[in-house]
């Protein structure tokens, strides 16, 4: 049987991800020159900085547009990365809250597998079991997130600037790996017909990035100055009910492919919406989780941190409760051993 650790393993391991890949990208759509400057290692020389002075806005906030700073398009391979003082106490949280969550997670694993000697074995005695693939994954987010979090909290000076962007690009592409290997892994097991469905996937990818948006939110929320990016935060918000909205849907299709497929399917389905399930799915998954996000993006209309962070504290409950009730809704005492052999748990 998949346990509760290894529900929390895939929760946290999933909404980090989410919250690491956020992180990347809001970075990588702020102006170059207003997020860092280059600096010429060997003279000492700026080789970007803004185009004209600058005057810090009253409420700074991560641009969607291009940078205009003189050689912006330049990364010479001999540059160091400074970061904007500026900009650290919004991405400083997102990026530390993304690598905290990843790291509980797999504490959450290593505690599920009984025994730390048996997470260092996944890496002694490389396999191609779920644990093992997924232990791989996480690792890999790990060392690439290190160095940004490392720019970004702790304000390390002169990191080369070909190390910083390698580090995002596999960043990005490890946290999107992480985010959909669980789903992926889920679906291909035939033996379980709730899972066996092409919106699994779809749902869990949705699921992690819609915690991983909540989690810088509330990280930032909790952050030093949450003030100065309000207007910021109300557009991560905007974004998070999308991705509840798609959520929503791609949750009805699962249930309802279930439904009209029959069999063990339906039993699953049924145990979510009427049977053993359903009081941690209604109440906590779909009215806290989806439900309350989407009627505070309507009703809300100002961007103060206190409504933010409640409502990113609901997506996070939420995104927990639906991953544990569709999980437990598709393993049943007859395949637990099977699915636990293949996970690489038993």
């Amino acid at each position: 049987m998949i346990g509760d650790l290894a529900v929390c393993y895939l929760f946290l391991a999933g909404a980090g991800a989410g919250a690491l890949a956020a992180a990347v990208v809001l970075e990588l759509l702020t102006p170059r020159d207003a997020r860092c400057a280059l600096i010429d290692s060997q003279p000492g020389a700026i080789l970007a900085c803004p185009a004209r002075p600058c005057r810090a806005p009253r409420s700074p906030r991560v641009s969607l547009g291009r940078s205009t700073g003189p050689r912006a398009g330049v990364y010479p391979l001999r540059a160091s990365v400074i970061p904007r003082e500026r900009l650290r106490p919004f991405l400083g949280p997102a990026y530390g809250v993304g690598l905290a969550a990843v790291l509980l997670g797999m504490f959450c694993l290593m505690a599920d597998l009984g025994r730390p000697d048996r997470l260092l074995a996944l890496f002694l005695a490389p396999s191609l079991s779920y644990i093992a693939v997924g232990a791989y994954l996480l690792a890999a987010l790990v060392l690439c997130a290190v160095p940004l979090v490392g720019l970004w909290i702790f304000g390390a000076s002169r990191l080369p600037a070909w190390l910083v962007a390698v580090a995002r690009v596999g960043c990005l592409a490890a946290a999107v790996a992480v985010m959909a290997y669980t789903g992926l892994f889920l679906a291909s097991l035939p033996a379980v017909p709730f899972w066996h469905s092409p919106w699994l996937p779809v749902l869990f990818v949705a699921s992690s990035a819609s915690a991983g948006l909540a989690l810088v939110a509330a990280a930032v929320v909790l952050g030093p100055s949450p003030e100065a990016f309000s207007i910021t935060l109300r557009r991560i918000l905007r974004v998070d009910a999308l991705l509840v909205a798609a959520e929503s849907a791609v949750l009805a299709a699962l249930l309802a492919e279930a439904l009209v497929t029959g069999g063990v399917g339906w039993e699953s389905a049924t145990a979510l919406l009427a049977g053993r399930l359903a009081l941690a799915f209604w109440p906590i998954a779909v009215l806290l989780g989806l439900a309350v996000p989407l009627l505070a993006d309507l009703l809300i209309r100002d961007a103060a941190p206190r409504p933010a962070l409640a409502v990113s504290v609901c997506i996070l409950a939420g995104g927990l409760a639906l991953r544990w009730c569709v999980i437990q809704a598709g393993v049943s005492p007859d395949i637990a051993a099977s699915v636990a052999v293949a996970l690489g748990m038993g």
